[in-house]
């Protein structure tokens, strides 16, 4: 087995560990179903960057857990370490602010953080459109679309073929929240 290959594993290991317990929104699905399937998103990325990958599987984890940067370092190395740190909000923050800043802070990333960014808000996206969390109104779905694609325009030119896959998940929350058809 390849050394990349083993620290996707140990990533993947870590974020079940640390995120053991936690749901998605809707309060049933795993959290970790979110970190396999943003890492997935970013796999697709061609060329292959396991860095990518797994800062991808530990995106949320200074955020949502009591990993630090530290820690990552001595894991997972510095490039890794960085990029979760880029796509870390500081903790806070009120959440209008921290919108505000994620759209501002995104348009300045690097790329592996942009790719990282399009991934998580797809698969956000996609999971409010498919069920929307418990007492979330249609304003609040169409709202939370509109903060996702803010963030991903920013990063647009980064992976066509990811942006397309955000834009379907964005036009379904628009049509779940009862948005018009020619939403765009």
């Amino acid at each position: 087995m390849s050394a990349e290959a083993r620290l996707v594993i140990e990533a993947l290991q870590l974020a079940c560990e640390v995120h053991s317990g936690q749901t998605r929104k809707n309060g049933v699905e795993p959290y970790v179903n979110h970190l396999a399937e943003v890492a997935a998103l970013c796999a697709r990325h061609e060329p292959f960057d396991a860095t990518t990958v797994i800062a991808a599987l530990l995106h949320d984890t200074v955020e949502d857990t009591g990993v630090d940067e530290a820690l990552l370092k001595e894991r997972f190395g510095g490039e890794v370490a960085s990029v979760v740190m880029e796509v870390t909000d500081p903790p806070g923050l009120a959440e209008d602010e921290r919108r505000r800043r994620q759209v501002e802070h995104t348009a300045r990333a690097s790329w592996r953080a942009k790719l990282i960014k399009i991934a998580d808000k797809t698969s956000n996206v996609a999971e409010v459109a498919n069920q929307a969390p418990e007492g979330w109104s249609p304003e609040r779905v169409l709202a939370y679309a509109d903060w996702g694609r803010a963030v991903v325009d920013v990063c647009r030119g980064t992976d066509a073929a990811l942006e397309a896959e955000f834009d379907r998940a964005w036009r379904r929350a628009m049509a779940a929240g009862g948005a018009d058809e020619d939403a765009d």
